[in-house]
């Protein structure tokens, strides 16, 4: 493989990757972790407001519905949205990616095999890696996926 096509290839697709992953990873991870928080908070909130009944001349009856549908939000939001597992599937790939240009560069492993294409064999690998990270996509991410190549696919149709 050409040195100029295969650094291409290392700044435009392996490094823009590794950023993406990391940033989307951080990104579920945040949420996820604000979820928690609420989620926790709120369904402490409401077992405290349930015991209690009424503060002063406030019956908190309002306050517990609305806490009680607040925390049945958050926690089919978290279902549906799937923020840890989009996370933590984020971060396995990130880990996958980033030994790889150190096998390439101190021909390790299948690197170092004589004769080998290092790399082809670096393009293969990372790709292969990238394809095995969108096979684990939660279901909904896939079905909003395919959603949006069918509504591509549908205006290319219409358009000719």
């Amino acid at each position: 493989m050409d040195a100029k096509i295969f650094n291409e290839y290392l700044e435009n697709r392996y490094l823009d990757q590794i950023n993406y992953y990391e940033k989307a990873s951080a990104k579920n991870q945040k949420k996820y972790k604000n979820c928690q928080w609420l989620l926790i908070i709120l369904s402490t909130l409401t077992t405290l407001l349930a015991a209690v009944k009424t503060i002063g001349d406030y019956d908190m009856q309002y306050f517990i519905v609305v806490s009680a549908a607040s925390v049945t939000i958050l926690t089919s939001a978290l279902k549906t949205f799937q923020y840890q597992e989009l996370w933590v599937n984020y971060r396995t790939t990130i880990e996958q990616l980033k030994p790889e240009i150190f096998y390439y560069k101190f021909d390790s492993g299948e690197y170092g095999v004589p004769g080998i294409d290092k790399e082809k064999l670096f393009v293969t690998r990372v790709e292969s890696i990238l394809n095995k990270e969108h096979d684990v996509w939660p279901v909904a991410k896939k079905t909003n996926e395919q959603g949006d190549k069918k509504d591509a696919k549908d205006k290319t149709t219409e358009t000719k």
